[in-house]
């Protein structure tokens, strides 16, 4: 029997040290540690071996959350945009200003107000956030940032199988494995306690590939590196299943729609076409195929990098289609998987944050769906709005159609495909809202900001990667006038004079509500209560409060109209090689850095996290510019231009230059806002064409290091 679970439950004298157990808040595994609390002040982390993850480890972004939580640039009360500068005030001035500036927009055009959430929301508030958005503000323009994270895997999963978990199966599995493919997935730095789970597999004599076009740290460790062009993934798919479908290995998951078309466009990638394609010698594409061919727990598991893409729900299509078809997609230690990167990826992308949803992983498009919500919120059918625009249209559209836009724990000018011009679209606006717990380079344009909470001044649940529901428990309170996110959400539909449905009395009765809208939902947690997670986490769906969870998701049948799958014909872009020469044939691809989380908002003001924000670039391609590390060059593409210094990276392909993306005005100036990818509405982040001009000096605001301007 395992020991009682520390919590914050009851009043506590600030003298009395305590314990209280809760979640990371960085990315999707979502480790559990203990918190030490001294004074009201968290101390110290423990890792606890009792995670069902992680099982005592936490990386060092994790240990070094605690310096986040009383930064010097903590928000702690509103700030109000007066004669261009912002300034305190109190709440009930911060939400007058809302009253005035949104009321007359519901009145006449509630689609001209946009909402824009986060994959770090626990799934109370990203519940609360499209409840708010749909019933107070009667708005369609609600997205996420999650949508420039797994939307084309999420997309490809919904179409194929009906169901979107990431992992379908305990992350244990990969243990079980002998092949596992990790298609541009760099998780020794961006999942670092996933390794454990490689470690094991490699133990038992499982042969781990990184696909990547740079050799990563997680290359390094897997052993096999296969350095293909940057969005060549869906090709090499197509090649594998191809080489399957001579050698007989065909014997797929399940009965499924699609199968001969599929089948019959791979004859059209021979193994010379891949690998010219691909950009790969052709005997280091068959040592691949020979080894997915002759393994009997081939894992496929994919990241950003196959699929923040213009045709990244293609190439995804392309891999789940090579699992199915094999008769691997399903199975225990292998298949298809996606690994979610935020903090609560999973959970963000099911309960209605996204543009096109309801609570429990509904379509808004459903009438069934939509009939059985508006029952619980008290409104009709026709009430709810239709879906609207997706994240990177809603912020394009910001200033022209949307006149006012609220934004909850995001940071989309510099996450946001085309910063630059993203930032001239907010800049536009009529109204920004934003609510965080720290002054990102979003909330310095805003014209008004409120102090949010951070990760244990809230209580809540997240969902990892493998579908693992844990408890958040709060430890302390916020600081200030700061106020919990769910607790500003209420206040303000109550300011523009909606106050029904956001009455909670406490945050337990938004819970239980939350709990109960997911029930008859595919990602249904009706079984869950705060007492079920204290004993033990649950992989949904949970519908029952006496029944199991569901470890393992993608068992036939599937949640579709006929309980078959339908397998999807990929449309992949050809690539064409074009001989490398100055100023031309070069390609921008972007990533993260293992000290670094997302837009940095946190991480870069943490001294203890400190990166080099730098142009990775072959020697080759360095040599060829007359560049040397730590030279100054200017990377121009049609979107935008910045100035780095260059890092000299011998694994990365000579075709290929790497920019991380945690800083302003540095990666996300040069990517394209417009193009997208037709399925998921995914920018094409991972592939820029970019030419490198050497240049004489840095300038200064182009290269950040941990700190970053304080709030004007």
């Amino acid at each position: 029997m395992s020991a009682p679970i520390p919590s914050a439950v009851g009043l506590v004298p600030p003298a009395v040290p305590r314990l209280v157990r809760t979640t990371c808040p960085y990315c999707a595994v979502q480790c559990n540690f203990d918190l030490h609390i001294e004074n009201n002040l968290p101390v110290k982390i423990t890792p606890t071996r009792e995670c069902p993850v992680a099982h005592g480890t936490v990386c060092k972004k994790g240990l070094a959350a605690l310096s986040d939580l009383r930064h010097p640039e903590r928000l702690t009360t509103p700030l109000l945009r007066k004669n261009g500068q912002l300034v305190p005030v109190s709440w009930a001035e911060a939400l007058a200003y809302v009253r005035q500036a949104l009321t007359p927009l519901l009145r006449t055009n509630p689609d001209a107000v946009g909402v824009y959430g986060s994959g770090s929301l626990t799934n109370e508030k990203t519940y609360l956030l499209g409840k708010f958005a749909r019933l107070a503000l009667k708005t369609a323009n609600i997205d996420y940032n999650g949508r420039y994270c797994m939307a084309s895997a999420s997309t490809a999963l919904n179409r194929t199988v009906g169901y979107d978990r990431g992992l379908g199966f305990p992350l244990s599995d990969l243990g079980t494995s002998d092949l596992i493919l990790l298609v541009g997935a760099n998780i020794a730095e961006t999942l670092p306690p996933i390794m454990q789970y490689l470690k094991a597999a490699k133990d038992r004599g499982a042969l781990v590939y990184a696909i990547d076009p740079r050799a990563t740290t997680t290359a390094k460790v897997a052993g096999k590196h296969l350095g293909i062009r940057p969005g060549s993934d869906g090709v090499l798919a197509l090649g594998l299943l191809n080489l399957m479908k001579q050698w007989g290995r065909i014997r797929p998951t399940a009965t499924a729609h699609g199968l001969t078309g599929v089948l019959w466009q791979a004859d059209d990638y021979p193994p010379a076409r891949v690998a010219h394609e691909c950009g790969i010698p052709e005997s280091e594409f068959m040592a691949l195929a020979h080894a997915y061919a002759q393994a009997t727990k081939p894992l496929i598991l994919t990241g950003r990098g196959a699929e923040q893409h213009a045709h990244g729900t293609d190439t995804v299509h392309a891999l789940l289609n090579l699992a199915f078809l094999t008769g691997h997609f399903g199975k225990p230690g292998g298949g298809y998987g996606t690994l979610t990167g935020q903090g609560n990826g999973q959970g963000g992308r099911e309960h209605g944050q996204k543009t096109d949803q309801l609570p429990g992983a509904r379509s808004l498009r459903d009438p069934r769906h939509r009939a059985e919500i508006a029952a619980l919120w008290g409104c009709t059918a026709a009430d709810l709005p239709q879906p609207g625009k997706s994240a990177q249209e809603l912020l394009n559209a910001c200033g022209t159609e949307i006149e006012a836009l609220i934004v909850l724990g995001s940071n989309p000018v510099v996450s946001a495909a085309g910063a630059g011009f993203v930032a001239e679209r907010l800049r536009a606006l009529k109204h920004l809202i934003v609510i965080d717990f720290l002054p990102s380079e979003t909330a310095q344009l805003a014209t008004l900001v409120l102090p949010g909470s951070m990760w244990c001044e809230e209580e809540g649940t997240t969902t990892n990667l493998e579908g693992r529901v844990q408890r958040r428990r709060k430890a302390i309170t916020a600081p200030g006038a700061a106020r919990e996110d769910w607790r500003i959400l209420c206040d303000l539909a109550h300011a523009v004079g909606r106050p029904r449905g956001f009455e909670y009395t406490d945050f337990r009765e938004l819970q239980d509500e939350f709990f109960r809208a997911t029930r008859g939902g595919k990602a249904d947690y009706s079984g869950l209560s705060a007492e079920r997670l204290d004993r033990a986490s649950a992989q949904w769906p949970v519908p029952h409060a006496a029944g199991p969870d569901t470890p393992y998701a993608y068992a036939p049948t599937y949640p579709t109209a006929d309980g078959l799958a339908t397998l999807q014909v990929p449309a992949l872009p050809a690539f064409v090689a074009v001989p490398h020469t100055p100023h031309l044939a070069l390609t921008l691809t972007t990533g993260r850095l293992s000290n670094q989380y997302q837009s940095g908002t946190q991480t870069r003001r943490n001294a203890g996290l400190r990166a080099e924000n730098t142009a990775q670039m072959h020697p080759d391609t360095a040599r060829e510019y007359g560049l040397k590390a730590g030279d100054p060059v200017t990377l121009k593409t049609a979107h935008g231009s910045t100035t780095l210094p260059v890092s000299i990276t011998p694994g990365i392909r000579p075709d290929t230059v790497f920019l991380p993306f945690h800083w302003p005005e540095t990666a996300n100036l040069l990517t394209d806002p417009h193009t997208l990818d037709p399925h998921s509405g995914m920018p094409a982040f991972k592939a820029t064409s970019v030419t490198l001009h050497p240049a004489f000096a840095v300038a200064s605001s182009t290269v950040r290091g941990v700190g970053q301007p304080v709030m004007r």
